[in-house]
């Protein structure tokens, strides 16, 4: 499949996943939030139709043949290896690595979910309100970017000892 090809259709899943989001009012986030808050369970329909479907899509991917169930290939840290298969790591090293992982990803979920909430909305609905021309949104959305900017320049060296 050309490259060309290959880039439209997944132009047209975003625009179809878009569509379907804008319309269906849908985020997690704030489905929680109003289920907990006032008994409101309207925008958490969308979070069941999301798990009905991720576990349709995987039932259907995996009877063709298509869902590679097992370890991905990593490149190694240096980067010269072509792919190196976590296998091949040693166990203590690989559950440091997983801990280690664990304990940054469970920190960054963790602010993003607060700084959602306080913003009203998930990420994908912010998103969509930014396309439907919220200013609040598109602050939100530029914090959100800005913040994996600054992981990647100045925090990644102050976390090297995630990926060490």
């Amino acid at each position: 499949m050309s490259t060309i090809l290959l880039s439209l259709v997944f132009l047209g899943i975003g625009l179809a996943v878009g569509f379907l989001a804008q319309r269906s009012r849908m985020c997690f986030v704030a489905g929680l939030r109003d289920w907990i808050l006032v008994k409101d369970a309207e925008l958490l329909t969308g979070l069941f139709s999301f798990l009905a479907t991720v576990w349709l899509l995987t039932s259907v991917f995996t009877a063709f043949g298509l869902l590679h169930q097992g370890i991905p290939l990593y490149r190694s840290a240096a980067g010269n290896e072509p792919g190196v298969l976590l296998r091949n790591v040693s166990l203590p090293r690989l559950s440091s690595l997983v801990n280690r992982f664990f304990f940054v990803t469970l920190v960054g979920g963790f602010l993003v979910g607060v700084f959602s909430v306080i913003a009203g909305g998930c990420v994908m609905r912010q998103h969509v309100l930014c396309a439907q021309g919220d200013r609040n949104a598109l602050f939100y959305l530029a914090g959100f970017y800005g913040a994996v900017v600054v992981y990647y320049a100045l925090l990644f060296r102050v976390f090297d000892w995630v990926y060490a």
